[in-house]
């Protein structure tokens, strides 16, 4: 086949060193290899020298009127827990191969078998190819049957492929014209010249000349369907998110934040999961439609054609199309620009996962045209019609693929755009998030039956000195620094001194986590299994083969005492290490449960017990309780004294602690944990009806009528809403009784353009604008042609939520008021269908603000939504509600452009009291609420003073630490150290340093959560402009309406055709009673 290059050809190995490039680069000078480092990366210079196959230099060939010059550079993968995997990417250049003709291709390789088949359909495609040309077959068909003969082949080879193979992508030069042949999903590319409209210079663009087999491709998953395949990620597969196929709708942008694309799984078993949908290999796949077919482009080359690439899927993980072209520009050798490309997505591999694929890439520039090919070369514009014999987008056969499948390109990780971060904000739900429900009684949480913990019961009898020294040992740590001396005597009290020997595991990897270590000495190895690797357990297995690599060691001595586990007294978590003891020592350990007890324990908890049980407190909460036994006085008095006499004014009520207090005038004895002068709260009256004596020495807690207003409120007030919400409990109770499955109940108040809408039935289902692993948010139209927004939950998955769902309706029935702010959206009406269960919001929605990619925002834009979410936590706070939604992954933007909170899982109805649950986004929550001090309604205006921060910067004060450090800046956070954008103005930072004081008593907003009749924020110099009466009206028009109607646009105009199914195609298999109160 004349010359050639093949990965098993003795090549010069060249190291790759490169600065990290942006994929915006502008152009620049070549630069020489000698000048370009890795960024990142745990390998060495000599590492990648050894992983990296290249020539010594770029080399030449023609084809028909072309000059072409081409390189290559092939990298093996970096696997931490496989250090000598062997490179599955094969690759061939043959520039003279038959005849006038010349065949480049890469083959990359997956499975056990992997590099063997890649090498062999390396070897086979051009070969067979070569025999069917010598036959007479036309070019389409010789390369057609060369890959399904290979694919035959490949079967009887001496390796197992039944579930290993290899995808193929491959260009045959034939003069010229190129016919590029697609396997799977690696790719090939070609940089043409394109003015762009309203511009005059002319601009290099990547055009496809392959499209992806995969998954994403609406045509191939329904071909693969056919044969009975599921196509599913594996977040789907294991259950974790709901079914659906709405991988589509954002694909133009060729982005995937996920990390977890649809795969191929077999009608009857959790295998064999390819990500594509056509393999040369890969036996067992073949009867579920994986196939070697090839998908084949013709295309004339044309003056404008400055380059083509192909590579494997390792460069187009985290590189565009677009990307790479804008790297390769900057270079006049192709050498250098296939360094460039490989270093670049090894770069990108690194800034997400810990480890690389396989980087494969060739280069093919074109040089000059010979023989004045075309002199025709004026580039014409994009979308224009001009066309020609040799037309910059002249493709001759396939052209029906590109133009079908262009919006099924498989995305591209990690590239958020804009200002998106590239992190994943995984939300915390607390346990106790419920403290009121629509549930029927038998059925809500007992909360007067939650365990006490007895901090006597549990002490564990220590030394002074040992009490001395973990006091020292933890004066430093972030968890205890903040606690007073009591809750730290008591912690220490309970903590348990364990002796641990050489090889003892402390902690294990995946584990839920429940206890805290303190090494007083020993040594200490930690080690991280990578994920997806399964643990030997056989008694031969060494300590790596169990847990993983050592990632790092501890010693701890008199001086140093190394702490595991911190997260785990914060909330549950998956241990994300095992803990090894490599000597004997010594550790102090407290279980979460004893920590979050003495942090958040209620002082005098028999006293709320008592107080809960009292007629006249039937409508207060347990937090409303806890703050009220803790503002009661302690008074003692002797026996016969006088405690009121009748008559005179008194404005005390109170409760019996310990002896007797009797009632002159009716004779009755109040004893311990009774309460009396009930008027005090009841009435405006401050005159005593009887005279009330101590008929021993008696204690007694009491509150005034102006401290308990001061604390809980007016008490008939109170009294007022409870009832209201009662009454709105049993109005919808009834509703539902009487409803049909699938028939709608309206929470809200009815709207007369939604009077005819009784059935989800009646409802159009349009595309997906959001999903998560709880629900689905879709678009909807009803036969008016009015699109609204749904939200369906399996019920598989509403059975674990069922608290959080009725205590969320309850709470926005609530809320329920003609005047509620615009950023709540209640939800309108709710129905349940055979296996979900679905909301009906009376807006449509785009997306997730954090999805949106618009940080950071004019000013004028933070003062907007600024407002308008003020609005809405004083709508939340005037109900007694804490919102823990005030973060980009819980507000929705509608096709208006008005940002809406729609999802209150989180929140809870806790009045003028606190919460002690960690909940919420990890980056938003309050120094509070790490440092054990319990969440007041004032927590939401910090959580408003980060969003703000963000809106402003683009980033939160807390973005990029690890979740530990992150908690430790939040709970040793000083406004004083914010770092603002030049462009923030003196008024917006006063604002946000402001809201961010970590006293809560000192935090702007305290004022607005306690006296809700003031407030001090609106009267800021930030919102000095803020017309609020017209926002409260919903008369402006919001900063975002236009960026969210072409949202809105783009979503309906690109959403596929197909009729949606309302289901989600999650069987519910649990008990159903509940379902009837939802």
């Amino acid at each position: 086949m004349g010359n050639c290059c093949s990965s098993t050809s003795s090549a010069v190995v060249v190291p790759p060193v490169r600065r990290s490039l942006s994929a915006s680069a502008k152009e620049s000078p070549v630069r020489s290899s000698e000048t370009r480092r890795y960024s990142t990366g745990p390998l060495t210079v000599k590492d990648l020298h050894l992983r990296t196959t290249a020539p010594p230099r770029a080399n030449v060939f023609t084809s028909g009127n072309y000059k072409l010059s081409y390189a290559f550079v092939s990298q093996r993968g970096y696997y931490p827990d496989a250090l000598n995997k062997p490179n599955q990417d094969a690759f061939t250049c043959l520039p003279t191969f038959y005849q006038d003709k010349s065949f480049f291709g890469v083959f990359d390789g997956h499975g056990t078998t992997g590099e063997h088949c890649a090498q062999f359909a390396r070897d086979k495609v051009p070969s067979l190819l070569e025999e069917h040309l010598k036959d007479g077959k036309n070019l389409t068909q010789a390369l057609t049957e060369a890959h399904v003969m290979a694919n035959e082949e490949i079967h009887n080879a001496p390796f197992d492929d039944s579930m290993s193979g290899t995808t193929a992508i491959s260009v045959l030069f034939d003069g010229n014209e190129i016919h590029v042949s697609n396997v799977g999903d690696s790719r090939a590319i070609i940089a043409q010249e394109v003015v762009p409209e309203g511009e005059s210079i002319a601009q290099l663009v990547a055009k496809p000349l392959s499209i992806d087999q995969t998954p994403f491709r609406k045509d191939e998953r329904e071909r693969v369907k056919k044969t009975g395949a599921r196509i599913m990620t594996v977040d789907q597969l294991e259950g974790y998110e709901p079914l659906h196929e709405n991988w589509g709708l954002t694909l133009g942008d060729e982005i995937d934040e996920s990390g977890d694309p649809p795969r191929i799984w077999h009608p009857h078993g959790d295998y064999p999961g390819t990500a594509f949908t056509r393999s040369i290999g890969d036996k067992v796949s073949e009867e579920l439609g994986v196939f070697a077919e090839p998908e084949i482009i013709t295309k004339a080359l044309g003056v404008h054609d400055k380059f083509l690439v192909i590579a494997s899927d390792g460069v187009f993980e985290f590189l565009t199309s677009q990307a790479v072209v804008n790297i390769v520009k900057l270079y006049k050798d192709p050498l250098e620009a296939c360094r460039a490309v490989v270093e670049e997505a090894y770069n990108r591999w690194l800034q997400f996962e810990v480890r690389t694929d396989d980087i494969t890439c060739i280069c093919i520039f074109l040089d000059e045209a010979m023989n004045d090919v075309s002199k025709a070369a004026v580039p014409t514009r994009e979308g224009s019609g001009t066309s020609g014999k040799h037309h910059r987008n002249s493709i001759i056969a396939g052209r029906e693929v590109l133009l079908a499948m262009q919006d099924s390109i498989r995305p591209v990780r990690g590239i958020g755009g804009g200002s998106k971060s590239w992190r994943s904000r995984q939300t915390i739900i607390g346990a106790d998030a419920i403290h009121i429900s629509m549930l029927n009684d038998s059925t809500s949480p007992n909360i007067d039956n939650e365990p006490t913990f007895d901090v006597n019961r549990h002490t564990v009898l220590k030394s002074e000195e040992d009490k001395s020294a973990l006091r020292k040992m933890v004066e430093n740590n972030f968890l205890f620094s903040h606690l007073d001396d009591d809750k730290l005597d008591d912690v220490i009290a309970v903590m348990e001194k364990e002796t641990v020997i050489s090889g003892q595991v402390l902690i294990r990897q995946n584990d839920e986590g429940d206890k805290f270590y303190l090494a007083e000495a020993g040594k200490f190895d930690v080690r991280v299994l990578p994920q997806d690797t399964k643990p030997l357990t056989t008694s031969s297995a060494s300590m790596e083969e169990q847990y993983g690599p050592v990632v790092h060691s501890y010693a701890a001595n008199s001086t140093t005492h190394p702490t595991f586990g911190e997260l785990a007294l914060l909330y549950s978590k998956p241990r994300a290490a095992t803990v090894v003891a490599t000597s004997d020592g010594t550790v102090w350990s407290i279980s979460r449960n004893a920590f979050r007890a003495i942090l958040a324990r209620r002082p005098l908890r028999n006293i709320v017990h008592r107080l809960r049980n009292c007629a006249l407190f039937k409508s207060l909460t347990v937090a409303q309780l806890s703050l009220l036994a803790e503002e009661m006085k302690s008074v003692i008095f002797e026996k016969d004294a006088i405690v009121c006499r009748e008559g005179s004014a008194s404005d005390k009520f109170y409760l019996v602690v310990n002896g007797a207090i009797a009632n002159s005038k009716t004779d009755q004895v109040y004893h311990t944990h009774d309460t009396f002068n009930d008027f005090v709260l009841e009435s405006k009256s401050s005159i005593c009806p009887a005279t009330m004596i101590a008929q021993e020495a008696t204690e007694c807690l009491y509150i005034t009528r102006n401290s308990f207003e001061a604390t809980i409120g007016n008490l008939s007030s109170v009294i007022s809403k409870h009832q209201d919400r009662i009454n709105r409990k049993h109005a919808i109770a009834a509703a539902k009784q009487t409803t049909p499955m699938h028939g709608f109940v309206t929470l809200g108040t009815p709207l007369p353009e939604l009077s005819k809408l009784t059935s989800v039935d009646q409802l159009t289902i349009g595309p997906t604008v959001f999903h998560d692993e709880f629900c689905a948010f879709r678009l909807v139209t009803t036969e008016d042609d009015q699109t609204l927004t749904l939200r369906s939950i399996p019920k598989q998955v509403a059975g674990q939520l069922k608290y959080q769902l009725t205590s969320e309706q309850d709470m926005l029935l609530a809320l329920d008021s003609e005047s509620l702010p615009t950023a709540i959206m209640p939800i309108y009406a709710v129905a349940h269908t055979e296996t979900d269960l679905h909301a009906l919001f009376a807006a449509p929605f785009v997306c997730m603000l954090e999805d949106f990619n618009i940080f950071p925002l004019a000013e004028s834009s933070i003062r907007y939504y600024g407002a308008q979410l003020i609005l809405a936590l004083q709508a939340f706070h005037a109900e007694g509600i804490l919102c823990r939604s005030l973060d980009p992954t819980n507000i929705m933007i509608d096709a208006k452009g008005q940002f809406s909170i729609v999802g209150l899982r989180q929140s809870k109805y806790i009045g003028a009291g606190r919460t002690y649950t960690i909940c919420g986004n990890p980056e938003y929550l309050a120094p509070e609420q790490i440092n054990g001090y319990g969440q007041c309604l004032v927590s939401d205006y910090w959580s408003l003073g980060v969003l703000l921060y963000e809106m402003a910067s683009g980033e939160t004060p807390f973005q990029g630490k690890e979740e530990l450090d992150m908690f430790h800046s939040i709970a040793n956070f000083t406004s004083e150290t914010l770092k603002f954008p030049e462009h923030v103005s003196a008024s917006l930072r006063s604002l946000i340093e402001d809201l961010l004081k970590t006293k809560p008593t000192e935090r702007l907003g305290w004022v607005d959560a306690v006296e809700t009749d003031e407030s001090p924020i609106m009267d800021e110099g930030f919102f000095e402009s803020v017309n609020w009466d017209q926002l409260r009206a919903n008369e402006l028009q919001a900063p975002l309406e236009e960026a969210a109607a072409v949202k809105y646009r783009d979503i309906i105009n690109t959403a596929p055709g197909s009729k949606r199914t309302l289901g989600l195609d999650v069987p519910y298999t649990g008990n159903v009673d509940w379902m009837t109160d939802f």
